[in-house]
């Protein structure tokens, strides 16, 4: 592990690190020399592809290049990328709860995308280890996401990785269709 300073804040690194025929080189903070819009691609095509039958396409299809560019590291937010040989492969958001009082005190996974082709290669499991472990080094004990309720891929992996359904729900509009989000969590301690 390599241990750097940016603005302040030590930055820990880990390269090198094996799943499933991927070498990826590097799993760290995002950083001023980071592109936003490859990162941003990241969610674009993981939201295509992952969301499709569960989004309105019309709001699929034209999600706008760099949609998410300006959201990264925004609000408290910490972000982490995944690099494989140059190339942006997965991003995790976490940070403070923003769901509600119930959640007061709690770390939250904002984001996890993994691009389709990396997808069943252990690569969500390296980043969310990564991501929990920052967490617990925040202070935070018990972690919270929220998952579509159609999104049987996603919720599967939050399952086996150990996060339990906390019975809560959310109802949001995106592309004019309401849909619900199932909450998850995870106590850290154990």
């Amino acid at each position: 592990m390599t241990i750097s300073v940016l603005y302040g804040i030590i930055i820990k690194r880990k390269t090198l690190v094996k799943a499933k025929g991927v070498t990826v080189t590097e799993v760290r903070y995002v950083n001023k020399d980071d592109d936003l819009n490859a990162i941003s691609a990241i969610y674009e095509v993981s939201w295509r592809h992952t969301y499709k039958g569960m989004l309105p396409s019309g709001y699929l299809k034209h999600i706008p290049e760099g949609n998410w560019s300006d959201r990264i590291n925004r609000f408290g937010s910490h972000s982490l990328v995944m690099v494989n040989n140059s190339e942006y492969i997965a991003t995790i958001s976490f940070g403070a709860s923003r769901i509600g009082s119930k959640y007061s005190g709690w770390g939250e996974i904002f984001s996890l995308y993994v691009l389709p082709q990396y997808t069943g290669k252990g690569i969500g499991k390296l980043i969310m280890d990564r991501a929990l472990s920052e967490l617990k080094d925040m202070g935070f004990r018990q972690v919270v996401l929220a998952a579509l309720d159609k999104n049987t891929i996603a919720r599967h992996f939050y399952e086996k990785y150990g996060f339990v359904m906390s019975g809560d729900m959310m109802k949001l509009k995106i592309g004019r269709k309401t849909v619900t989000e199932v909450m998850y969590t995870l106590d850290l301690n154990v």
